[in-house]
């Protein structure tokens, strides 16, 4: 007696929860079933299904000519296509895509498929976690050309269907013809899904403010942190400034001792290169006696270490020699 009363008791739960919680087939439905798709609508094979708590049974061949079913005014209208008409490819994406897979996918349908979003409808199922930072789901694709001819065929025989049906999911056709379920029992489920999606949103929400707020302090120093990287660079800049005027100082004036190397020089001696660097000197030039030059260099107290920086050579016409001479200029 027991036994009976426990089986009783679980029947009873069992049939408050919707059929597609359950696990049985899905959820109640009046399903249009397409054998074969014509290239007129109108052509095209199938029937109509009734699905209640899991158990489909047939209640009319597929017509364009209108449809009523008694007791199904409550039920959702769902398509079901052909064989290789539902296109379905397993996507790999990072894990925060979760939060907004349509933009996503929306974004990424051009690099998933050879088609652009507005050449298909499609839709996602099977989504799962693949590993941490990383999910895979089932991206369902059908050509829409087709299908809106068909969907425009069975609209004229009161038959709006809200999804197409696949084994992979689901592929929602219209926003404004998704299921509907009415009664306390509709309310209740749809009072514990907003609840669920709230304990899901909060942290989420609660998180975005933190950054939202961090972000608005960022905005807020922003400014003053672009002042002062300014000011820096100018720092930077008058610094580098003074150091070139400072070893340009060191160096000595490059008037000066090109006027005192011009006056140590004798008169068949000439300088046709002249580089002064840090307080090194390094000139070429021509001389009749190139020898020579080294000695009345180191005569001049300004002139430390003078000396060759290259072998001295003499000119094609053989009227003089051809040197190049370093040395130290001392402050």
């Amino acid at each position: 007696m027991l036994n009976e009363i426990w089986v009783w008791w679980v029947r009873q739960i069992k049939s408050l929860i919707p059929a597609a919680w359950r696990g049985t087939g899905g959820e109640d439905a009046v399903i249009v079933r397409i054998d074969r798709l014509d290239e007129v609508p109108e052509r095209s094979e199938g029937a109509i299904l009734l699905r209640r708590r899991g158990a489909e049974t047939f209640a009319a061949p597929l017509r364009f000519s209108g449809a009523d079913f008694a007791g199904a005014a409550n039920l959702a209208t769902a398509l079901r296509l052909p064989p290789g008409t539902v296109l379905r490819r397993e996507v790999r994406l990072p894990a925060a895509a979760e939060r907004d897979l349509v933009r996503v996918l929306g974004f990424e349908m051009d690099r998933l498929t050879p088609f652009t979003p507005d050449e298909i409808f499609w839709g996602v199922g099977g989504v799962r976690r693949e590993a941490p930072g990383a999910i895979k789901l089932n991206l369902l694709i059908t050509l829409r050309a087709p299908l809106e001819n068909l969907l425009a065929a069975l609209a004229r025989g009161k038959l709006r269907p809200g999804y197409v049906e696949d084994a992979g999911g689901r592929i929602a056709l219209s926003p404004g013809l998704a299921p509907r379920k009415k009664g306390f029992y509709a309310a209740l489920y749809g009072l514990c899904a907003v609840l669920a999606v709230a304990c899901l949103a909060v942290p989420v929400i609660r998180q975005q403010a933190a950054l939202d707020a961090a972000q608005a302090r960022i905005d807020a120093l922003t400014p003053a942190a672009h002042e002062a990287m300014r000011l820096r660079q100018r720092l930077a800049i008058a610094a580098s400034g003074q150091e070139a005027v400072a070893a340009a100082q060191a160096s000595g004036d490059a008037l000066q001792i090109l006027a005192a190397l011009t006056a140590a020089l004798p008169d068949d001696t000439y300088i046709t290169d002249f580089t002064l660097k840090s307080g090194e000197l390094t000139f070429d030039g021509e001389s009749a006696n190139a020898a020579r030059l080294i000695a009345l260099l180191a005569a001049v107290p300004k002139f430390q270490n003078p000396g060759f920086a290259a072998p001295v050579t003499r000119a094609i016409n053989g009227s003089a020699d051809l040197f190049s001479i370093h040395l130290t200029v001392s402050p």
